[in-house]
């Protein structure tokens, strides 16, 4: 990303799912467009993104793509990215590539070197593509944005990617999932209008994190087209808490030995904090390990530089309790809405499955940092986004509540 209750209801009769989801031979969509079984649309959680960056065996193992197979979609098409792939969201022939672990087993990254056009290896589909997930989106953008240009930043070129801009006569990802008539459409988004806030260190409402209000009355507009403009089931995803990724659990507030990550006590055994610019910080972020490999953070009596951590990579207290409490509105919301509209939109409990990781209750999975666990971890190198083992967990639990609803057996092997 910026680059984180099922009410089961019977289908509407004019859904007549019979068979496999395979496409439809007879129906078509808006603009002579074939209609669609299955259509996926989301953030850079639904397009597969892991490790800051997207190609296509990360597509591959992506959940839309994951469900994709089990339910025996054909022709299921996403936004295919040749190796070595397409790291951030600002997107130039200069352009870094997916995060890779170097030969020393450390983290390493470079630039793409060649022309972002070499990589797309399905550019030329006539139609949507089933997997819409745009890595960074925002909910504004799931409504309006078409290009980088209308992305809600300003600069996120993963829209031209996978919109397409002008090929597809500039429609925003809610319009080009309508195009294709779905019968089935899952959908996770909002998570990026919390965790821009989160990953830039500051979390100010209304301006790095969208208010409850906005969100809900974005998802209202949103939703109420998609059940007004298609047939769909509409399979709704939550917003995970902050606290259930790496990014922002892996490095507490004091100070590490770097032999054994274990914290460094003073002369009474309590752990030494961190040299910080914030007061009452809770959360060390993720980035703050290359700050602190520099010394920055740290005393000037352990070695380090003795200046502080710098607002970007430390959230405060108040920080992280407005996001929870934006994650709650938010999911408060979905579950509202879905509610209201059993026959429509059912819940998928995606914040309640990344807590049971969080909690060790997924077996053989842990939700640590991949340097930390990468024998178990279901965290790709960003901490942020799922790994393949990751993604298939959350296809798992989306795929069971598809089979409750549609009284279906679909399995993922």
């Amino acid at each position: 990303m910026r680059s984180r209750n099922i009410k089961l209801g019977a289908l509407l009769a004019s859904l007549a799912l019979a068979g496999c989801f395979e496409s439809s031979t007879d129906d078509t969509g808006s603009g002579g467009i074939k209609a669609q079984y299955y259509v996926a649309v989301g953030n850079s959680l639904t397009a597969g993104f892991q490790s800051g960056g997207l190609r296509k065996d990360f597509q591959e193992a992506s959940y839309p793509m994951l469900l994709a197979k089990a339910m025996g979609v054909e022709d299921f098409q996403i936004p295919a990215i040749d190796t070595p792939g397409l790291g951030s969201s600002k997107i130039h022939d200069s352009n870094t590539v997916p995060l890779f672990l170097n030969d020393k087993g450390a983290i390493g990254t470079h630039t793409l070197g060649k022309p972002v056009s070499s990589l797309l290896l399905n550019s030329a589909l006539t139609r949507p593509y089933n997997d819409l997930g745009v890595p960074g989106a925002t909910t504004k953008d799931f409504i309006y944005a078409y290009d980088s240009s209308s992305s809600q930043s300003g600069t996120n070129g993963f829209f031209n990617v996978v919109l397409r801009g002008g090929v597809l006569n500039n429609t925003s990802m809610m319009h080009q999932a309508i195009l294709l008539k779905p019968t089935v459409l899952t959908m996770w988004i909002g998570n990026n209008d919390i965790l821009g806030g989160i990953t830039a260190g500051t979390v100010i409402e209304g301006t790095t994190v969208t208010p409850v209000a906005a969100y809900s009355a974005m998802m209202d507009a949103a939703l109420d087209t998609l059940m007004t403009q298609t047939s769909a089931h509409i399979f709704l995803a939550n917003i995970p808490s902050i606290t259930t990724i790496p990014f922002v659990t892996t490095i507490p507030p004091v100070v590490l030995n770097p032999a054994t990550f274990q914290a460094v006590l003073d002369s009474d055994s309590h752990p030494i904090p961190l040299i910080t610019e914030e007061a009452n910080v809770k959360y060390v972020l993720l980035p703050a390990l290359s700050y602190e490999g520099q010394g920055i953070g740290i005393p000037t009596a352990l070695h380090g530089t003795g200046s502080a951590l710098p607002a970007s990579v430390t959230l405060t207290a108040e920080e992280a309790a407005t996001a929870t409490d934006l994650t709650d509105g938010y999911n408060a919301y979905l579950k509202a809405k879905a509610d209201a509209n059993p026959n429509r939109i059912t819940l998928v409990d995606v914040n309640g499955l990344l807590t049971r990781l969080l909690h060790g209750e997924v077996a053989g999975l842990t939700a640590t940092f991949p340097l930390l666990d990468t024998a178990h971890t279901a965290f790709s190198l960003d901490g942020i986004h799922p790994n393949a083992k990751g993604y298939k967990e959350v296809a798992k639990l989306y795929l069971s509540v598809i089979d409750s609803v549609l009284d279906k057996s679909y399995k993922i092997e």
